[in-house]
């Protein structure tokens, strides 16, 4: 194999010079011979050439992925999409037939069913909370098996170890998307998951600033994914990728403190629902989870996300939405602020109601997504916007 073109974990040694990794903004690099160039523009080692193959601060965020993650490498793209779907485009080909959970995110559903099926794939459907309907579906070849825990915006939690087993055990690979509990709250590839994927604009950003993913695994499994990059050109530029350098170091702060008040919120929350203010708080770590011993088997913490269902349906979570002060009305999460969202009207806007209530998503959920303001404060937004709108 020659040289990856992507970054793999790097040995530590005392911090000399700048502390504050340089940013290379170059599309281009000169070359001392021919030979050089012909290595470099061949793929057959990494270096300053084009950017659109590799670059200095790509690479170093990549390093700092597959660190985390125990990869022998990652991949980085331009937006957590462009890193899902490039993940998956480079292991199928026509005639292939992946199995893509009900539950999850729908822009990835929207690709696979919109653009994988156009180029001859087929995909199937299975629920990851149900594993006898997946163990049933894989009596049939597939290549790919596709899912993520906790589930959006549900926040179940799905036996990753279970799902894993049964997909090797058919021989097809599987295909986690980790997003909403990255490290170090969950590592997906020690759970035995063949590709993590990540959308780093959140976590691994952190300060609503970055757009950008990144996949991480074997070389084996990356290598192809690496050429997808390079032929469809979706690599991370080089800007983001210098700010998810600078966000890397607060990473375990930031989580740890956002789990904290996650729970801390969750918990308080559970007075409103037995004061009848409040239909349901869901949260992986509250003792009446479902999922409760799962998620604490395979995760360090509960995540950074707590789930509201309203009294009222869609309207009831309207009208709370709209009297929020402190947490803001916004798509995404893991940043530093705190935000709210109506997957009715976002993540799972494409489905019917029906649809939405059949994957356990009632109209009346609020996401919140915890930020960094203290649990106090975005408990008090909660209850004064829950008051305020009854």
């Amino acid at each position: 194999m020659h040289e990856p073109l992507y970054g793999t974990p790097r040995p530590h040694g005392p911090l000399l010079g700048p502390l504050s990794p340089p940013l290379l903004r170059s599309t281009t690099a000169g070359q001392p011979d021919a030979e050089t160039l012909r290595a470099l523009g061949a793929g057959e080692r990494a270096g300053e050439f084009y950017q659109r193959l590799s670059h200095t601060n790509g690479r170093a965020f990549e390093s700092l992925v597959a660190e985390l993650e125990g990869a022998d490498g990652a991949v980085a793209f331009a937006s957590g999409m462009a890193a899902m779907s490039g993940a998956l485009a480079a292991h199928l080909r026509a005639g292939d037939r992946v199995l893509l959970a009900e539950e999850i995110y729908g822009g990835t559903s929207g690709f696979a069913l919109h653009d994988l099926v156009r180029f001859g794939v087929t995909v199937d459907r299975f629920s990851a909370l149900q594993l006898d309907g997946l163990r049933a579906a894989l009596a049939r070849p597939a290549k790919l098996v596709v899912f993520e825990s906790p589930i959006n915006p549900t926040l179940r939690v799905v036996d990753v170890r279970a799902v894993v087993a049964m997909a090797r055990a058919a021989g097809a690979l599987t295909v986690f998307d980790g997003t909403f509990a990255p490290p170090p709250i969950q590592l997906a590839l020690e759970l035995g998951v063949d590709l993590v994927v990540h959308s780093a604009t959140k976590f691994f950003g952190g300060h609503s600033d970055v757009l950008a993913g990144v996949v991480a695994g074997r070389h084996e499994l990356l290598a192809p994914i690496e050429a997808w990059r390079r032929r469809t050109g979706a690599v991370l530029a080089p800007d983001p990728a210098w700010l998810l350098q600078r966000s890397w170091p607060t990473l375990r702060l930031r989580v740890e403190a956002q789990q904290a008040a996650a729970l801390a919120i969750a918990e308080g929350l559970r007075a409103d629902v037995a004061a009848g203010r409040l239909r349901a708080v869901s949260h992986p770590w509250l003792p009446d989870h479902p999922d409760r011993a799962l998620a604490r088997a395979q995760m360090h913490g509960g995540g950074c996300v707590v789930a509201l269902e309203l009294n009222g349906g869609l309207a009831g979570a309207r009208a709370v939405f709209d009297r929020l002060h402190r947490i803001a009305r916004a798509p995404s999460l893991g940043g530093i602020e705190s935000l709210a969202t109506l997957p009715a009207f976002t993540t799972h806007a494409a489905l019917s109601p029906a649809q939405r209530a059949a994957a356990g998503i009632p109209d009346g959920l609020l996401r919140v997504a915890v930020g960094l303001e203290g649990a106090d404060v975005l408990l008090a937004d909660l209850r004064q916007a829950l008051a305020a709108a009854t």
